[in-house]
């Protein structure tokens, strides 16, 4: 069969690599035309990879199936797959065609890298063969190969992912919650949900979902899916809803209608109550694939959390700063900014993705009392932030320029925040290099 493979970001370049080491034909397309030589000099990609400079009639007529890689909108290619009549499916649907083991998946709008990686944690620790991959950062089709039917593939999955899959079944699926995120690429909010709700679409009675209580939307959204539904709340549930709940310190679990163990969060590393909704999650997928209750307390109490995500980076006199750089979208920047009590001083900006700042600022709580907005942003989030009553902000046009600000007012805060609330891409390659720059300028400053 002939394949082509459109982009070759990580995802695009495993798909290529897995299809070759499975004797396909590969065609492989980016618009960046030097990075293919790049990528072959590095070794990174395989030397069987026919890559091609552009889309032509004689190639497509070949083409048998089309994997679009996530970064890339499927209105770029749609037009040419109807024409030549090819199917297009995702890098995450070719992985799963591919997968022996069984799959635990998970979604939502944010949340997801907190809790799969936590997952993961949960089963090695009781000595399971997971594989931690997809949007989390390692391609699934690149780790697929190494998967055995003794395996598990925990996988972290994207609406942009879930555009394109066919039969993509997993046996456990965790959703979290649902908020307006990726504006940019997708025509209104529902056209986005509808993409993360096609996550439930291939499962039958004997597979389980993992569902937000507390989220209205999503809740109302997946009372007709065909499986078995364990909820997680942060308030006690229905007597006849089987799941986790918290109460005071402790994550009580209820299955088969009955009070079966209590997890107590007093030694708890993670901040924050979006973070016992995680942990809720991920050990209500793991109960369910049969882990003992004691090892994953283990794993959860040990567990330190994920860089970039409400990481503590230093305290300097009564000021701690907190980077939050994996908070691209409003959702995310206000449940960091809940995770507190003391006088915040927020840094937001970034590249936009075409959210409404008006959100952020309607719903910031009185103890934000200072913001700096920096990148392309700034100046949308200042308009935005004056218009509903703030006062105190200023625009700064760059993340060094935004720690300076920080810098000469240190005392007006207990709490430095950086939770952008935007894209990276303005200034970065990512949301890691942006948080290692942050993480940087602080201990500049210690020094």
């Amino acid at each position: 069969m002939n394949y082509l493979v459109v982009g070759l970001g990580r995802s695009g370049i495993s798909a290529c690599n897995l299809l070759v080491k499975k004797n396909e034909t590969v065609f492989a397309f980016d618009d960046d035309k030097k990075r293919a030589t790049e990528l072959y000099e590095l070794n990174i990609l395989d030397k069987e990879v026919n890559v091609i400079s552009c889309l032509s009639k004689k190639t497509l007529k070949n083409i048998n199936k089309i994997v679009l890689s996530p970064g890339i909108s499927i209105s770029r290619i749609e037009g040419i797959a109807k024409k030549f009549d090819i199917e297009i499916i995702s890098e995450l649907e070719l992985a799963s065609l591919f997968c022996k083991s069984p799959i635990l998946a998970v979604t939502g709008t944010n949340g997801k890298t907190t809790t799969i990686t936590l997952l993961g944690e949960i089963l090695k620790h009781a000595k399971k063969d997971a594989f931690v991959v997809g949007n989390v950062g390692v391609a699934f089709s690149g780790e697929v190969l190494n998967m055995k039917k003794t395996s598990v593939a925990v996988c972290e999955v994207s609406s942009f992912q879930l555009e394109q899959i066919k039969t993509f079944k997993p046996e456990i699926v965790g959703f979290l919650n649902i908020a307006p995120d990726h504006m940019d690429r997708y025509k209104n909010f529902e056209q986005y949900f509808f993409a993360k709700l096609r996550i439930f679409e291939n499962l039958t009675e004997t597979d389980c979902a993992v569902l937000n209580f507390d989220d209205i939307l999503l809740k109302d959204a997946t009372k007709n899916i065909k499986c078995e539904k364990l909820y997680f709340s942060l308030s006690k549930l229905p007597n006849d809803v089987n799941g986790a709940y918290l109460d005071f310190e402790d994550i009580v679990f209820v299955l088969n209608n009955k009070i079966q163990n209590r997890l107590n969060l007093k030694n708890l590393h993670l901040k924050g109550a979006h973070n016992v909704m995680n942990i809720m999650c991920a050990s209500l997928m793991a109960l369910k694939y049969g882990i003992n209750f004691e090892s994953l307390a283990e794993a959860v109490l040990n567990f330190k959390g994920l860089k970039h995500r409400l990481e503590f980076v230093s305290k300097i006199g009564n000021v701690q700063f907190f980077n939050d750089s994996k908070a691209t979208n409003i959702h995310s920047t206000l449940t960091a900014v809940g995770s507190f009590k003391q006088r915040i001083t927020l840094l937001v900006g970034g590249s936009d993705k075409g959210e409404n700042f008006a959100r952020l600022f309607q719903a910031l709580p009185d103890n934000v009392v200072k913001i700096i907005a920096f990148g392309k942003t700034r100046k949308k989030l200042f308009n935005h932030a004056t218009a509903c009553g703030f006062k105190n902000i200023v625009k700064r046009e760059n993340v060094e320029e935004a720690f300076d600000e920080v810098v000469k007012n240190l005392g007006e805060s207990e709490i430095v925040l950086f939770s952008p609330a935007c894209a990276s891409f303005d200034e970065f390659q990512n949301f890691e290099e942006r948080g290692e720059f942050f993480k940087f300028l602080v201990k500049g400053l210690c020094e």
